[in-house]
């Protein structure tokens, strides 16, 4: 064959003299394409916040800048990162999360994956919304269709339908591949079940495998969007960071974070990492040069953070864009009968506060909070229990907050900047103190329809129960778990300092196990100690922790009565020690954190 390949050679350089070019064009191998430039548009954490938080964000705002980056470059994907819904303001919550998903369609999104509050109300809800997402445009499903994807979900297909480990995309002529992974461990934080047979495996593992295949596959540039986040930055750690470090090199190119609420962005592992602020507050822009066709890859990426505010305010009683510069109507008119029923039902004015109850950046998760404060006095107070115990996690927003707006825009509307110091007054309404509290406020601040139980407990079950409570703090005495306890009726103090009294497996097969190592002193009120023993207490607490969601596993006995919903419950508290509130007068001597102590 290379005796005859030789012998041609001759008759091609004398056929190309004859035609009167080279001989070495004839020969040269086909030039690639040239590179191609590619806009990654996303946000983390979103929770369903179709209007702007604190004048940042909102699906209208948001989808109207996006528009414009798109006319800029068009060869965009615009993605996220799972928990787009759960956990979601009363404009989404209150009519099942469909608004948020019908935002996403006209948004743009194109692929997601799933966070743990996707996961809150059990499958058979999170598939009506992955149809809802994946639904041929009509004028019930405006928008365009988009697609989740997991890879590290095993029993995956005998769960749920519609979802892919990975999905390709082809922009500009190069070949894009996004591969989605849950953080692993969403199935604590939900009510045991919510997963069906579902088992979340090793993100890492899964991650490597697809990008494998991905690039034997053909793909120019990899993608990992995956609800793991920072958990600080001096130095940069948290899962996210422990998952790109684990990533073969070379395999991935973008990691695109997720979960709490940190906007960073740094290359590491040879990987280009990112996270946004969540619920809409920041928005990142990656920009990639990539080399299309067989062997081409990423030659350079960059991403910039945007703010996508002031968002400023709707007009005409929160229907029409009136004069904003960054509007999308057709999602405002969408959202308008949601707002009707929504209005309803909810913006009756229930009382006044001084100064707005802080919730801030998760503060709390580490620390006791006048919030916390009143929400488990309802619990307590209303059904007679000698304790009150509410999670963290479950406390959702400042009340009041921005992200609930009323129809009448002469209430004074206010709540807390990140800083914790600094009041904003809400786009479009009135700025005069006391601030007014509405029906949404409660429930904005307590959106998961949680119900109130009421039970008995052992001391040594309330002793294991903080424990569990405090088990995820680190050295510097930060945590961002929603397991963290806002308490009435007792008081205790616990050194973070300490080794955890906690450990084993919390996810199936569970061995997870607490007994008192940071937690330091339990009393009553008076200070008299409730000591480690089996003397029983009557307890009021939320059936998502009575039935081990948040790693409560020592309360999963099978015991409790189930009373009302907890905004129901919050919001009837409020009747009693209201209509006018003073967070400064909660002393905050409840929970003494110290390390070391």
């Amino acid at each position: 064959m290379g005796r005859r390949l030789a012998r041609l050679v001759p008759f091609v350089v004398l056929a190309a003299v004859a035609l009167g070019t080279s001989a070495s064009s004839v020969l040269a191998v086909k030039p690639p394409p040239p590179p191609v430039t590619i806009q990654v548009l996303n946000v983390s954490d979103w929770h369903g916040n179709v209007d702007p938080v604190s004048n940042v964000g909102g699906a209208w705002n948001l989808s109207a800048r996006w528009q414009e980056d798109r006319l800029a470059n068009p060869n965009t994907l615009t993605l996220t990162a799972g928990d787009d819904f759960g956990a979601s303001p009363p404009l989404s919550s209150f009519f099942d999360d469909v608004p948020a998903v019908k935002a996403e369609r006209m948004m743009g999104i194109q692929i997601n994956t799933f966070g743990n509050h996707n996961f809150d109300k059990g499958l058979a809800y999170l598939q009506s919304k992955i149809d809802l997402a994946g639904a041929p445009t009509d004028s019930d499903h405006p928008g365009s269709p988009y697609r989740y994807v997991a890879a590290n979900l095993q029993n995956l297909k005998a769960n749920l339908s519609g979802v892919d480990p990975i999905a390709y995309f082809t922009i500009g002529g190069a070949k894009i591949a996004v591969i989605g992974i849950v953080n692993e461990e969403a199935p604590t934080l939900v009510s045991p079940g919510n997963f069906g047979t579902m088992t979340v495996t090793d993100g890492v593992a899964a991650a490597n495998k697809y990008a494998a295949i991905a690039r034997q596959a053909g793909a120019n540039a990899v993608f990992v969007i995956t609800h793991k986040g920072y958990e600080g930055l001096s130095p940069a750690h948290g899962p996210l960071v422990d998952f790109v470090d684990g990533l073969t090199p070379g395999l991935v190119d973008v990691v695109f974070g997720d979960h709490t609420n940190v906007q960073y962005s740094e290359t590491r592992n040879g990987v280009l990492v990112l996270e946004n602020a969540s619920f809409g507050q920041s928005y990142a822009r990656t920009t990639l040069s990539v080399q299309p066709g067989k062997g081409g890859g990423v030659l350079s990426k960059t991403t910039t953070f945007v703010t996508p505010g002031p968002a400023g305010s709707l007009s005409s009683n929160n229907t029409s864009c009136g004069s904003l510069t960054y509007c999308d109507q057709a999602i405002v008119d969408m959202l308008v009968p949601y707002r009707t029923a929504l209005s309803g039902a909810l913006d009756e004015k229930i009382g006044t506060t001084t100064l707005p109850f802080d919730r801030g950046d998760n503060i709390e998760r580490r620390q006791e909070v006048p919030l916390g404060d009143l929400i488990a006095d309802g619990m307590r107070t209303t059904y007679s229990t000698d304790f009150g115990y509410m999670n963290g996690g479950g406390i959702r927003a400042q009340f009041p907050s921005c992200s609930y707006q009323p129809a009448d825009h002469t209430l004074n509307r206010a709540n807390y900047l990140s800083d914790h110091t600094t009041i904003s007054t809400c786009p479009g309404y009135a700025s005069g103190t006391p601030y007014d509290l509405v029906k949404g406020d409660v429930y904005t601040v307590l959106p998961f329809g949680n119900n109130v139980l009421t039970r008995t407990i052992t001391g040594i079950q309330l002793w294991q129960m903080l424990e569990n409570g405090v088990s995820k703090f680190d050295s510097s005495g930060n945590n961002t778990q929603g397991r963290f306890p806002q308490i009435s009726g007792f008081k205790f103090t616990f050194d973070y300092s300490l080794p955890s009294g906690c450990s084993g497996s919390e996810t199936p097969p569970v061995t997870w196990t607490c007994a008192p190592s940071r937690v330091l002193s339990v009393t009553r009120p008076d200070g008299s100690p409730i000591p480690y023993d089996n003397t029983t207490y009557t307890l009021a607490t939320i059936d998502f922790l009575n039935t081990g969601g948040d790693s409560y596993f020592m309360l999963n006995d099978g015991q409790g009565t189930t009373r009302d919903r907890d905004a129901n419950v919050f919001l009837g508290y409020l009747g009693v020690v209201g209509p006018a509130l003073d967070p400064t007068s909660f002393p905050l001597d409840r929970i003494t954190k110290c390390g070391p102590c």
